[in-house]
């Protein structure tokens, strides 16, 4: 990306002319960033939420491509749809985000990141992300962020709503939704499927075949209303995906089955005028089939392979919320057990943890105050303390600064720990430390954030290749420095709908001063949408310098622009028609060294949304 552009882009956040508007922005209450409801104008964190009406207008295929496009986020993917996905939040590791369902850890102990790539785009009703380390509220793994995904709510008349789409490679997909209420009943029910033929995931001239992708999903959310005070809920979701794969240097049909899933209930309740508590209980459930190939070593020919692993994850947790004269408190007790079983022969199949955190919040006029603690203890790891202190201030009404600092952890997955022939069981936790400030203004119609900050990880966790035989495993070896800004803008202008973010950041090596693998030092994103009669059409415009495929820095990837353009025509007041050009200007790039990307294709879908 060339300096220029990004100066014009950082200059055009804060001279577009002001106008009448007619399409208001809300004040978003999120949910994410302090574990209980809360105004956006009053959190000193820097957040992006996507509401269900803006991610169904987006026309997106995946919520892969869908979070590609929200500031600070980078997104990896090595092949088309349903293959694996590493999600880079603010420069750090794909381990350092965690991803919530429904308040649900769906991060996988065996990995160590979230098969994002099987979570379907319509089970979801609203996404938060919060960038920034987030531990001393939901302990390990949220040392680069959080991204929490809200799936179908219930509520309102009853009705059904359903998409089916058809687009380029071989893509088809139906899904359909039943959502409603009753005197003290709230529902909601998601079902879907999706296929495509795909296309080669590696470049080399013995994989041309189609890799293709399948799955199934559910969701199911319930919520009974047993007293005025107390309210119960259960919820659920389970995707099944079959994703093929290139593996080796063998022409060989790789496959990879994929079922992740979660289930749990919790009980809300009001304990008086100015006290609130919730109970929880809820199981994640994750199982991954693959069948490849081993190619021919100095240990024997060639030959097929298979394997299968298996987590259970079970997380209880009790969040007591109050209001008293010296401010807001907060605590939480929680409980985390996790079983892994499969023939990866891991030598340790279990671990737990016990969490305690307290919390204190105060606005004393136009200043805010809030401090976290929160001590993880962990069977294997032992104890660790964690927390967090913010100030903030409103200027005027509109403006409000912050500043924050926290630290974080990451206890080592089931891989790093113990993988056959390559894990090391002696590895330590990451730790990190994170000082940030930013501003936000935010009116009825224009939102503008800048958030700078600096993130020092140490005891880094980092996989290399080990002696004369180049096996390759994870040592404490590095440490990181994750330095940046993030600006952002939103606005609606009349019919104009116009929003942009830029991310300049240095996650570098601190012994060597090299980027870390895969990630820019600048990306950026460009939206303008307008609205005229019944049609409404958009573009997007994805920016990303160039990145690394290699700690040392010596295989290069080229920086690019991709450009994505979309129309929506409203047939009647219940139905409408969206088509999605990708990529519309059919650029080749690549996110990882020798794998393909899409080229431009389209995808057209059908909408039915009583209103």
């Amino acid at each position: 990306m060339q300096r220029n552009t990004l100066a014009a882009l950082i200059a055009g956040l804060f001279t577009l002319p002001v106008q009448a508007q007619e399409l208001p922005l809300l004040d978003e209450i999120v949910v994410t960033a302090t574990r209980l409801p809360q105004s956006l104008t009053r959190i000193a964190s820097d957040v992006t939420v996507l509401r269900r009406e803006e991610i169904e207008a987006a026309g997106q295929t995946s919520l892969v491509e869908l979070i590609r496009g929200i500031p600070g986020v980078e997104v990896n993917q090595i092949g088309g749809a349903g293959a694996v996905s590493s999600v880079f939040l603010r420069g750090a590791n794909s381990q350092h985000t965690l991803v919530l369902v429904d308040g649900v850890r769906m991060t996988s102990a065996t990995l160590g990141s979230t098969r994002l790539e099987h979570l379907p785009l319509e089970l979801v009703e609203r996404i938060e992300v919060v960038r920034g380390p987030m531990s001393h509220l939901y302990g390990s793994d949220a040392m680069g962020g959080v991204i929490q995904i809200f799936t179908r709510q219930g509520g309102g008349e009853a009705r059904v709503a359903g998409v089916v789409g058809l687009g380029g490679y071989g893509r088809n997909s139906v899904d359909v939704a039943l959502t409603g209420s009753g005197s003290r009943w709230r529902y909601a029910l998601a079902a879907g499927r999706n296929e495509q033929d795909g296309f080669s995931a590696k470049k080399e001239p013995s994989y041309q075949d189609n890799d293709g992708y399948r799955n199934n999903h559910l969701a199911l959310k319930l919520d009974f209303a047993a007293t005025p005070a107390h309210r119960l809920g259960l919820h659920g979701m389970l995707s099944d995906g079959e994703t093929q794969y290139d593996d080796g240097a063998a022409a060989f049909d790789s496959l990879s089955k994929a079922r992740i899933g979660n289930l749990g209930v919790n009980l809300k309740s009001d304990l008086g005028e100015h006290w609130t508590s919730e109970l929880r209980a809820d199981f994640a459930h994750e199982k991954v089939r693959t069948s490849g190939y081993f190619d021919p070593s100095p240990w024997g020919p060639g030959s097929p392979y298979s394997s299968q692993i298996a987590m259970d994850q079970w997380q209880y947790a009790w969040q007591f919320d109050g209001n008293t004269r010296l401010g807001a408190i907060q605590a939480l007790v929680e409980r985390l057990e996790w079983d892994v079983d499969g023939d990866a022969g891991y030598s340790v199949t279990r671990r737990t943890r016990n969490a305690l955190m307290l919390g204190w919040r105060r606005d004393v006029g136009t200043h805010g105050f809030q401090v976290n603690m929160r001590r993880d203890d962990d069977a294997q790891f032992g104890a660790h303390d964690t927390g967090m202190a913010s100030y903030s201030m409103a200027f005027s009404p509109l403006w409000r600064g912050s500043i924050s600092y926290a630290t974080s952890f990451r206890a080592p997955s089931f891989d790093d720990l113990y993988w056959p022939g390559s894990g090391n069981s002696a590895l330590d936790p990451e730790r990190a430390r994170n000082l940030e400030a930013g501003i936000r203004f935010q009116d009825k119609a224009r939102q503008i954030s800048a958030f700078v900050y600096r993130n020092d990880v140490q005891d880094l966790i980092q996989w290399a290749p080990t002696g004369p035989s180049g096996n390759w495993q994870p040592a404490n070896v590095a440490s990181a420095h994750l330095r940046g800004l993030t600006l952002s803008w939103r606005e609606t202008l009349r019919h104009y709908g116009l929003r942009a973010s830029v991310d300049l950041q240095n996650p570098e090596d601190a012994a060597t001063g090299n980027l870390l693998i895969l990630r820019a030092r600048s990306h950026a994103n460009l939206g303008l949408e307008h609205s005229t009669g019944a049609w409404k059409w958009a573009a997007d415009w994805q920016l990303e310098g160039a990145r690394y495929n290699d700690a040392a820095n010596t295989v290069r990837l080229a920086g690019h622009g991709l450009l994505h353009l979309s129309a929506a025509r409203e047939l009647t007041r219940d139905w409408l028609l969206q088509a999605r050009l990708e990529n519309a200007l059919d650029k080749e790039y690549e996110r990882s060294s020798g794998y393909n990307t899409s080229g431009r294709n389209l995808f057209v879908a059908l909408r039915y949304q009583p209103r």
